[in-house]
């Protein structure tokens, strides 16, 4: 068997953001959950319908908002369906698919240290959940925060690595 690999990965606080988002989202679209491509789809409209009329939600503009959003209901229950064997109030969740699973493991990781970054862990939310098993067949990630020291050493090592290869 090969060894594997284990890998250190340094984001911007924007970027594991990002990175969380995506996790959580792609994890949902594999299950089946078909608010969250309905989302995708409501996305893209806003955007169009903001290039277009300078405002999100333009009733006036390609058949209006409400009803582009119950065109995307039924476009997203017949997906669902088909593909996914599921009627609309049912949905797939954890334990479904392996990777959905680990997507969501690294998504549950980045989610609590952005709630312990906030500082205030008075309130318990979905994110202030400590994550200490995977769901999926992957262990569970590791973060830690770079102190500021040691991002500028990082930061001028990297940038001498790169004039290295020039």
């Amino acid at each position: 068997m090969a060894q594997e690999h284990i890998y250190n990965l340094q984001l911007t606080e924007r970027q594991a953001k990002l990175l969380s988002y995506a996790c959580d989202r792609l994890s949902r679209i594999i299950e089946g959950q078909d608010w969250t491509y309905r989302e995708f789809m409501e996305g893209a409209w806003e955007k169009r319908c903001k290039e277009a009329t300078g405002k999100m939600m333009d009733d006036s503009w390609d058949g209006g908002w409400h009803n582009m959003r119950h065109e995307a209901e039924a476009i997203c229950k017949n997906i669902k369906k088909r593909f996914w064997g599921c009627e609309a109030n049912a949905l797939y969740g954890i334990h479904y698919d392996d990777t959905a699973d680990i997507l969501f493991d690294i998504h549950r990781v980045l989610r609590h240290q952005f709630y312990k970054d906030r500082g205030d862990t008075s309130i318990a939310t979905v994110d202030s959940e400590n994550p200490t098993s995977s769901m999926g067949t992957e262990p569970l990630a590791i973060i830690s925060k770079i102190k500021s020291d040691d991002r500028r050493k990082l930061s001028l090592r990297g940038k001498k690595e790169k004039e290295e290869q020039l």
